[in-house]
């Protein structure tokens, strides 16, 4: 039993590993993509306000452990180190091929159909709460990309209106740049040390915004993974000299290390998809992506429910696509995005049902 509870254990921190590498961009492409800093700088931030989030569930988190815990079983599912790797097994292996050949896939979706598969090889359909995992995961799945478009543009759309009755514009001020910060053209001779500092002000709020994606990131699904630790500990309560409080502190901990080791290790391959083949990044444009991304994210953290910041992140990307109507020069990697998102949840659970098979 203590060398199935070791194989589990190493493979949830494996999941968290993959997440970090695949996940640890969504909240910083547009600060790379918009030229506002290095890919180097922007993955450190992305880690740093990550490990924050993953923290704070600690307190915050408790909805989403529960969710992810036991409320796609039913309440007698017999809960095993064999069910447990199952899952881990192909969630695990999808996100590794999904980071390496660069794809931004989700890890809620990847975990949840690992779930499933695991699920249905161990006691088939009766053993799931059909109701509930298309309540509470596959609805908030499929709507909060749509929902993040809609916010990005309806931001985008009020940012450009707004901009365009400041009154800073030049003669000799380029238009497409204008257009992009409309206090590039401010100097201080002609507005004075206030407005000089406006565009000091404009970098910041983006660097904010992509912060607060990456925070929010680090809420949602640092929690996801931890549940699956937790569980593990479960089984076996004897195995472990810590009550259940110590044994939620030591899992989100633990989680929230590795999935930041994982993003800087290897955050790189999807950063570079994120910042220049969904579509061209202004730091404007980038600004209204993540305040649209954060907002619905925080939102749903404390209340359980599973959102992926990957597909919302993608969906406020596609937001400025669909206000700018332009496409990126360095290929479009949009429907090969797409086709990631329809294929990872049965992938995922072909992969934990095979898991369970060999088992």
């Amino acid at each position: 039993m203590e060398t199935s509870l070791i194989m589990v254990v190493c493979l949830v921190l494996l999941l968290a590993w993959a997440n970090g590498a695949n996940d640890m961009s969504k909240g910083v492409a547009t600060l790379m993509g918009s030229g506002t800093t290095s890919a180097k700088k922007a993955l450190i931030w992305g880690t740093v306000c990550t490990a924050l989030g993953g923290l704070t569930a600690v307190t915050w988190g408790a909805a989403l452990v529960k969710t992810f815990s036991r409320a796609f079983l039913v309440s007698d599912f017999p809960i095993s180190y064999d069910f447990l790797g199952s899952t881990m097994v192909g969630a695990c292996l999808w996100l590794v091929i999904a980071t390496r050949v660069g794809w931004p896939v989700s890890t809620t979706h990847a975990l949840l159909g690992s779930l499933v598969g695991a699920a249905l090889a161990e006691v088939g359909p009766e053993g799931l709460r059909t109701a509930a995992i298309a309540k509470k995961a596959l609805l908030p799945l499929l709507l909060s990309p749509l929902i993040a478009v809609f916010i990005c543009t309806g931001i985008l759309s009020l940012s450009r209106f707004m901009t365009s009755r400041v009154p800073l514009r030049q003669i000799d001020c380029n238009e497409p740049a204008w257009q992009v910060n409309p206090y590039r053209c401010v100097t201080e001779k002609t507005h004075g040390k206030y407005y000089r500092r406006l565009p000091h002000l404009w970098e910041a709020l983006h660097w904010l915004s992509g912060g607060a994606i990456s925070f929010a990131r680090g809420l949602n699904d640092v929690p996801k993974i931890a549940a699956i630790l937790i569980m593990a500990f479960g089984i076996m309560p004897e195995l472990t000299p810590f009550d259940h409080q110590d044994t939620v502190i030591g899992a989100t901990l633990a989680v929230t290390l590795v999935m930041a080791a994982g993003g800087l290790w290897n955050g790189y391959h999807v950063l570079q998809v994120l910042a220049h083949k969904v579509v061209p990044i202004a730091p404007a444009s980038g600004l209204a992506a993540n305040t649209g991304t954060s907002l619905l994210v925080l939102a749903a953290s404390p209340l359980g429910i599973p959102v992926s910041t990957t597909h919302v992140s993608i969906g406020s990307l596609f937001g400025i696509r669909l206000t700018d109507k332009t496409v990126p020069d360095q290929g479009d990697a949009l429907r090969t995005i797409l086709f990631a998102w329809l294929i990872t949840l049965p992938v995922a659970g072909f992969f934990a049902a095979a898991a369970s098979g060999l088992i």
